[in-house]
């Protein structure tokens, strides 16, 4: 595995992999890398022959008093899974100045009304940040395919309506979710989470699908996420949101039952937030 971790080195490891045949998918993490981000890994290697992961703790998409400096850094640890998954290229910029080496020309790039909604209502100007990194990502790597999971669903649909309207050529695939054993997605900051507090924030999982189980059956939207939201506040969670929407993350107007649609939820356990989703 080549590992870059400057511009220039990026750029040498892009025309070697360019020598080989078929297509290039991109991974992007911030590290401190689970099952599930492997799980992306195997999942580009079904639709590549080439595959380049990126860590990179993207300060743009931190609120003031939110985690970057605390945001696990496992490089080391990182870099022995990547070579057991047989990545070709690991990107690491060394320092901030290696993804906007020019600054001055760095394309904002803005997440819309939906980047205000869900996850963006509690994290203002979170998904502007994710997308301009993004962004930065596809221009400089240039990748035939980007790989990202269902797990933070509302970033992947942003991702996607960023791709089409500035790499119409670029295939965006996403990933299911990888779950522990208890149901919990798998996510980097559950590693903040004490054993009890994982088997806490195993009632987000619960209060999905059994809200799938009582829509299926005929009870009200209205109805359903009232449900879940006394249901985990009586296990001592307070939800930022518990929603209903379609695929695409619109609101539903009117009840079908021919469409895709999903039920996500946000609940904060002490300083961290657990999201999750269940698509059906």
């Amino acid at each position: 595995m080549i590992i870059a971790k400057s511009k220039e080195e990026l750029d040498i490891a892009l025309k070697k992999l360019s020598l080989k045949p078929g297509k290039l998918a991109l991974i992007p993490t911030m590290g401190n890398l689970h099952e599930g981000h492997l799980s992306l890994i195997k999942m580009a290697k079904l639709h590549s022959s080439k595959t380049i992961t990126t860590i990179f703790v993207n300060p743009l998409q931190f609120g003031k008093n939110e985690d970057f400096n605390e945001y696990p850094r496992t490089i080391e640890t990182d870099v022995e899974k990547l070579k057991n998954e047989n990545c070709d290229v690991l990107f690491i910029p060394k320092n901030k100045s290696e993804m906007f080496y020019e600054e001055a020309k760095l394309k904002k790039i803005e997440s819309g009304e939906l980047g205000k909604e869900l996850c963006g209502k509690i994290r203002p100007d979170h998904f502007d940040g994710v997308l301009t990194v993004v962004y930065r990502m596809f221009y400089i790597i240039n990748p035939d395919i980007a790989i990202f999971g269902a797990k933070d669903y509302q970033q992947q649909i942003l991702v996607k309506r960023m791709a089409k309207t500035h790499f119409p050529d670029l295939e965006i695939i996403t990933a299911p979710i990888i779950r522990s054993s208890n149901g919990i997605a798998l996510s980097s900051r559950n590693s903040y989470l004490s054993s009890d507090e994982l088997e806490l924030a195993s009632n987000l999982f619960k209060s999905l699908r059994q809200s799938i189980h009582l829509y299926k059956n005929g009870i009200s939207e209205e109805e359903v996420i009232k449900k879940a939201k006394d249901f985990l506040i009586s296990k001592n969670l307070i939800p930022d949101y518990f929603e209903l929407r379609d695929n695409f993350l619109n609101k539903i107007e009117k009840r079908t039952y021919n469409s895709k649609k999903i039920f996500l939820g946000s609940v904060k356990i002490g300083k961290t937030r657990i999201i999750d989703n269940i698509e059906f």
